[in-house]
């Protein structure tokens, strides 16, 4: 279904495209007018129709008349809504100078009862390009008069420096900068001759120093020999590496005074906190200092370690009581119940061991 829609779409579109290129628009309510030409001057299908620059049509078609096959006869298209009375002139004028051509409604008053309905003939005219922007060329003497009057104007406005409107003052104006022109470049010149003679004498200078130089190259070479003489004697005497190795002995002790003192610091401030915690464990404070110092927690610690210990022997002797599920049926529990393992052998010694570890801790 979409696709017998578009290509009713498409089918539309492209009827409507070829009569629009052949001057007719569809969509658009039209009449249709005739004009006959004796020369049509490249016109064609297409072409515009106009009315004081308002396109209002297009050329549907051009044929030649069958009556005297010479006279051209133009198929106009003209919108329904623009009212044409029936002496209008359909003049062919020329829109630019590549050579396109369309038609101009002359209208020469308003249609009052007199409209052209569709199927009339209109009168025909045509103008070329020049008549179209110039009009009448019997007025192109007109203006040449006219551009001759302002370039006459023009030039005696440059003749005439006094005249305030005119370019007379403007190239006074321009002989007077070149004037101007000219003696700053004199002036400019006699500057670069004085700065030329100033130059010569300082390269003048520098030639005799270079002579004095070149002159005395025996005396300066001989002090810069001594000089490198009595260097190298301080050099092998040693002074500078004594000087190097003191500074830096000096440097290493201090640095080793300094890593001292610190270590010294260091080892007091551990000392001090040592004798704190030292003096709070003593007197029972903190978790560590209560535990160093409660008796009651060294008496509840045997006492659950008693108790892990029955704990772990019953669960070996007794494994089924911790991973059976307890049933009663009919009133009866079928699992046996708990059994006091005090005549375990294991129990027995761990007894014994308690409480010789008690004795020992009391005294008895």
């Amino acid at each position: 279904m979409k696709i017998a829609l578009l290509a009713i779409a498409a089918l539309a579109l492209a009827i409507w495209g070829f009569k629009f290129l052949k001057g007719i628009n569809i969509l658009t309510p039209s009449r249709v007018f005739y004009v006959k030409y004796d020369f049509v001057d490249q016109l064609r299908a297409s072409s515009p129709v106009y009315i004081k620059g308002f396109q209002v049509g297009m050329v549907k078609s051009l044929y030649v008349d069958k009556t005297d096959d010479k006279t051209i006869v133009a198929v106009l298209n003209i919108d329904q809504d623009v009212d044409i009375p029936k002496d209008a002139v359909a003049t062919i004028i020329g829109l630019s100078l590549m050579g396109g051509k369309g038609i101009e409604l002359v209208i020469p008053h308003p249609c009052e009862g007199d409209c052209a309905v569709s199927g009339d003939f209109l009168k025909g005219d045509s103008k070329s390009f020049l008549q179209t922007v110039i009009g009448d060329p019997s007025q192109i003497d007109a203006y040449t008069d006219r551009l001759q009057v302002g370039l006459t104007n023009i030039w005696d406005s440059i003749a005439d420096p006094n005249d305030p409107r005119g370019a007379g003052r403007s190239i006074v104006a321009l002989e007077k900068s070149l004037k101007n022109i000219e003696v700053v470049t004199a002036q400019v010149s006699v500057l670069l001759e004085k700065s030329t003679k100033g130059i010569a004498a300082t390269v003048d200078n520098a030639a005799q120093l270079t002579r004095m130089l070149n002159a005395n190259s025996q005396d300066i070479s001989n002090t810069l020999a001594n000089l490198s003489a009595v260097s190298a004697q301080l050099k092998q005497a040693g002074l500078d590496k004594t000087s190097q190795k003191a500074a830096q002995a000096i440097d290493s002790i201090t640095s080793s005074l300094t890593s001292l003192r610190g270590a010294l610091q260091s080892t007091t401030q551990t000392i001090q906190k040592v004798d704190v915690l030292a003096s709070k464990l003593s007197n029972g404070e903190g978790s560590a200092g209560k535990l160093l110092a409660d008796p009651g927690l060294y008496d509840n610690l045997v006492r659950s370690s008693r108790q892990l210990h029955l704990l772990m022997q019953d669960l070996r002797l007794n494994p089924k009581r911790y991973n059976t599920v307890k049933l009663k049926i009919l009133g009866k529990n079928k699992t046996p119940g708990y059994v006091n393992p005090l005549a375990d052998p294991a129990y027995e010694r761990l007894v014994d061991s308690l409480e010789r570890a008690y004795n020992q801790r009391t005294g008895h």
